[in-house]
Formats: C-alpha cells, structure tokens, sequence
C-alpha cells in the first residue's frame, strides 16, 4: 500500500478503501474534509461569505458521528445541502483561493454522502479533492502547466504534492491500527495549506 499511496491512482486508492470497514473509510473522509477547512474559512474571510465557520462546525460533528457520542446529531441531509450552497459559482471572483475554497466545500460534501450512503467512491472523491487542491495549488505556484512528463514530474515532485499523498497514506496506517482519536487530532493540527501559504495563494488569480 504505500507505493501506490505515494502515487495518486483512483483505482488503487478504490482497492484499498474497499478493503476497510464503513466507520474507517469514512474516518479517512472525514480527516481529508477537515484538513481542506482552513482553504474555505480562508476565502470566507477575504470574501465576507455568508455561513463562515460552518464547515468546521459540521466537520467536527462528522467526528462526533464517527465517535458515537453525539446524542443529538444533526440532519445530515441538510448539512450537505448546506455545503453544497457555500461551494463558490463560477461567477465568483477570488482566483485560487476560490478554486481551493470549491475544493474545500466539494471534499466535505463528499465526506457527508460517504456518511449518508457508505458508497466508498464518496470517500475516493474525497480524498481525491484533497489531491487535486495540492496539485492545482503546486502547478500555481510553480507557475507552468503540465504539457508533457517533465513538467508533469516536477509537480508530483512540489513538497504539497507528496505531503498530501504521505498524510493520507499515514490516515490509513491510523485507521488501522484504530486509533480515530489520533487521526482526528492531526487532521487538525495539520491543515492541507498552512497560513502562510493561504496568504501565497491570496495572490494568484
């Protein structure tokens, strides 16, 4: 498993989610989701959107869910549909920070159907949101579009790139071995993008 999780390929990521329980898979989800929450309060900040903080409300009752110790879980139903209304529209204006914000928003809508109806492609897309925020965001900063295998590897090769993929391949040794409670405690302490780089991207249209 870590060759192909150090390598992002749809298939294998498939293979290897089918291979876990429901409660794990969507462990996995949850954490991809909640490290991309930084990316959407970002551009809420900068853009004044309505619903700022919601996204971590919600990603932190997905733990509580995950847990079982919500007495009083919410309507996920609405909470996805929530998300969905935050995703950015075309028509808005706020170049990466936007794009990563859609990414953001469209990772926790993932992560919410993967609770809903436990279809392990929900959670694939997830964590497949994640990857490709890190691979937009590294061809952005690097500044070239990937046109043939050269520029292609030197992206893979940006450190958002493999940073991305060795957390998530780290998820799923954690889920392993059961321990939720340390992944949901470094899905938090180790955000997608940091600060710093948020303020980078602020920057790039």
């Amino acid at each position: 498993m870590a060759e192909s999780m150090l390598n992002y390929d749809e298939a294998q990521l498939l293979d290897v989610l089918k291979a876990m329980p429901p409660d794990a898979r969507l462990a996995c989800a949850t954490a991809a989701a909640t490290r991309m929450v930084p990316a959407c309060e970002r551009f809420a900040t900068l853009y004044a959107t309505p619903g700022q903080g919601r996204a971590r409300q919600i990603a932190a009752a997905m733990w509580h869910c995950i847990e079982g110790n919500d007495p009083n879980p919410p309507n996920w139903r609405a909470a996805l549909n929530e998300v969905l209304g935050m995703i950015p529209g075309e028509d808005v204006e706020g170049g990466m920070v936007a794009l990563l914000a859609e990414d953001a928003l469209a990772c926790l809508a993932y992560a919410l159907r993967c609770l809903l109806t436990d279809d392990l492609q929900q959670a694939a897309w997830a964590l497949g949101r994640e990857y490709d925020a890190t691979d937009q965001a590294a061809i952005a900063m690097l500044g070239i579009k990937p046109k043939n295998a050269k520029q292609e590897a030197k992206i893979l090769s940006h450190p958002l790139v493999p940073r991305a993929l060795g957390r998530q391949y780290h998820d799923m040794i954690l889920v392993q071995q059961g321990d939720v409670a340390e992944l949901q405690k470094q899905a938090y302490a180790n955000p997608a993008f940091t600060e710093q780089e948020l303020r980078a991207f602020s920057s790039v249209k």
